[in-house]
């Protein structure tokens, strides 16, 4: 019951952040925003359909999409370190991106620059599953340098690229919502969607595969089958994220750490918590990212920093108990 009346606040919380956002920017609304629904004439209904509502409903989406695959990494990698950041997805998925942007094959938010950076972030994934020694911190360790350099090829790629333009997208590091449209929304959804329903048919299975390799295996659970699995709800999770708006630091680390502490360890109740409450976080940050230093905006990657790593290091603070890995 408790749960259930936790559920419901935070759904609460969403709607209420969502219509705060509509009404709140740097063009303040002369008409009210009940009157607006379904007009699409006018600078007050072009400023909400156009321009905020993209980037409040992107953030809800995205910050879902990473809430998600932050408790699948930390899953299936069984360390409470694991993030997408630090295990080469959004590095995998930011080369994918810009590979196909700086050669002229895809243009920024089309349907191609997506699928390459899915494509490109369940790679790199693979690749950490392939070069890691099968113990402990291997996996995270490998993570670590397989981000770095295709972080460097990604720098590389940017450097040398002759396609105007290119060579200015610090958005690739810092993350923004300010060039998400409608449009991107409608080609980046349709993956997410899929990464939501791979993610939650891969949780259940996922609180035998934490107890250890020899065991799932013995409890019927194969675990490279499920590492496969992880990995392309992953890949479809970060991939359009990554292509839409650039890499968000620490809320794929965080959002996990606050949801156990809320509701457990269970993989398949904390996947719709961490949909929620990631939803939240990247809400109140865009909405501080564009109103606290108006007219400027501040990078969205450099706030969630700021917010995440005091945030985490209290919450571990917090935790009377440590998540062990099994080897």
């Amino acid at each position: 019951m408790k749960k259930l009346a936790l559920y419901l606040s935070l759904l609460a919380v969403i709607v209420l952040l969502f219509i705060a956002s509509l009404r709140i920017g740097i063009i303040h609304l002369q008409t009210p925003l009940w009157d607006l629904i379904g007009k699409h004439d006018g600078i007050d209904a072009t400023t909400v359909w156009d321009v905020r509502f993209p980037r409040v409903f992107g953030a809800a989406l995205l910050g879902a999409a990473l809430g998600v695959a932050g408790v699948i990494a930390q899953g299936i990698f069984r360390n409470p370190l694991a993030e997408p950041t630090l295990i080469g997805l959004t590095s995998g998925a930011t080369l994918g991106s810009i590979a196909v942007i700086a050669t002229g094959a895809a243009a920024f938010g089309s349907r191609t620059n997506v699928e390459s950076a899915v494509l490109f972030a369940g790679l790199a994934a693979l690749l950490v599953q392939l070069l890691a020694p099968n113990k402990g911190l291997g996996f995270l360790i490998t993570g670590i340098a397989i981000s770095a350099i295709l972080t460097a090829l990604a720098g590389v790629m940017i450097s040398i690229s002759a396609k105007p333009g290119v060579q200015s997208l610090s958005f690739w590091n810092f993350g923004s919502l300010a060039m998400l449209n409608n449009q991107t929304l409608k080609i980046i959804a349709p993956f997410i969607e899929l990464g939501f329903i791979s993610a939650f048919m891969v949780s259940r299975k996922l609180d035998i595969y934490s107890l250890g390799e020899n065991s799932s295996h013995y409890m019927g659970v194969k675990p490279k089958q499920i590492r496969l699995w992880a990995i392309i709800s992953l890949a479809l999770l970060i991939g359009p994220a990554v292509s839409a708006v650039g890499a968000i630091a620490f809320l794929g680390l965080l959002v996990p750490h606050i949801v156990r502490l809320l509701v457990g360890p269970s993989h398949r109740r904390a996947l719709s918590f961490s949909a929620l409450i990631g939803a939240i976080i990247l809400m109140l940050a865009d909405l501080a990212s564009r109103t606290l230093f108006q007219p400027h905006e501040i990078p969205l990657g450099l706030l969630t920093s700021l917010i995440g790593a005091p945030a985490l290091i209290i919450l571990l603070r917090l935790r009377s108990a440590q998540w062990v890995s099994h080897d």
